[in-house]
């Protein structure tokens, strides 16, 4: 039976002192600001990785370590901020890209309207609801100036050319454009400038909207454990991290490694492990090991191989 009653702001930093959490008297203030404009129970995610593990059972102790501060919680929630933001960039450039290719490709072979050949995708792609009806319905909605246009001077179209449905539709709705081509040679030729296989391109960006997604919407990223694996390259095995049952780890450690992979085919001069090692060193109170990333990082491929500042 749901007994709880919600509490003040000054009565949640009493609770959170109680437990342990040291807060410091000219800090009060602050955290006073910080629970008003952020939430209780979005800052929890973040202090979680400071609690105290219940050896008895799954439940939470809700008893921080000795020695954590409210200055490591709100620098952990900054530095997530600032972490999702290098990997939205990166996100925003690979979704950029694959679009890119699968226009290109498509109309190439195919006509402004491969997307209306049945042929050419599985019936997945049609039945009702679909990612068919889904482009139909965008385009008909948007109100970008590009789709009014077709709609005004080409008003017998039901979905535009694949030039302007690549900007239509969402980055989950171009992983299934791509996944249900029904010829393997297709995809592997539209994804083949990335260097990798088209079944662990599929797999990587299928992981990939997962991981986009949780930055779209602001949540925890950095020590988060994502429920979609993705195929580890096996000539790149080396520079992934696996756990004992040899199974890819799912810390997000791995999926910067593969989108750092990914970028050199996009943007070669970005450089996006330079930014990610810079934001981890700047951010000393952060240990990367709840990333997933291994003790000795630094001196791993691809780490060891960047130039120094």
């Amino acid at each position: 039976m749901f007994n709880k009653m919600p509490l003040s702001i000054e009565s949640q930093v009493q609770l959170l002192k109680a437990r342990g959490l040291q807060v410091f008297p000219n800090e009060e203030e602050e955290i006073r600001i910080w629970l008003n404009n952020v939430h209780y129970y979005k800052l929890s995610g973040y202090w979680l990785a400071y609690e105290l593990k219940n050896q008895s059972g799954s439940g939470r102790l809700h008893k921080f370590k000795n020695g954590t501060t409210w200055k490591k919680v709100k620098h952990t929630y900054i530095f997530d901020q600032k972490f999702r933001r290098l990997m939205w960039t990166a996100i925003e450039k690979i979704e950029v890209s694959v679009k890119a290719h699968w226009c290109q490709y498509l109309s190439m072979n195919y006509g402004p309207f491969p997307q209306d050949n049945k042929n050419l995708f599985s019936t997945y792609i049609y039945k009702n609801h679909g990612s068919y009806s889904k482009l139909i319905t965008s385009y008909a909605k948007s109100n970008a100036l590009y789709a009014k246009h077709y709609r005004i001077n080409y008003p017998e179209l039901k979905t535009p050319p694949i030039w302007i449905a690549a900007l239509i539709i969402s980055f989950g709705e171009m992983v299934n454009w791509i996944k249900y081509i029904n010829s393997a040679k297709i995809r592997n030729e539209i994804l083949r400038p990335y260097g990798f296989d088209e079944r662990i391109m599929i797999s990587f960006l299928t992981h990939l909207i997962e991981v986009r997604n949780i930055c779209a919407h602001n949540e925890r990223l950095w020590n988060r454990q994502t429920n979609k694996e993705f195929i580890i390259p096996k000539r790149y095995t080396r520079i992934f991290i696996f756990n004992k049952s040899h199974k890819a780890n799912r810390r997000i450690y791995n999926t910067i490694i593969m989108i750092s992979e990914i970028l050199k085919s996009i943007d070669p001069k970005y450089p996006f492990l330079s930014l990610m090692k810079d934001l981890i060193k700047a951010n000393y109170l952060i240990n990367p090991y709840y990333m997933g990333f291994p003790p000795n990082w630094e001196s791993l491929s691809p780490w060891n191989t960047l130039s120094p500042k």
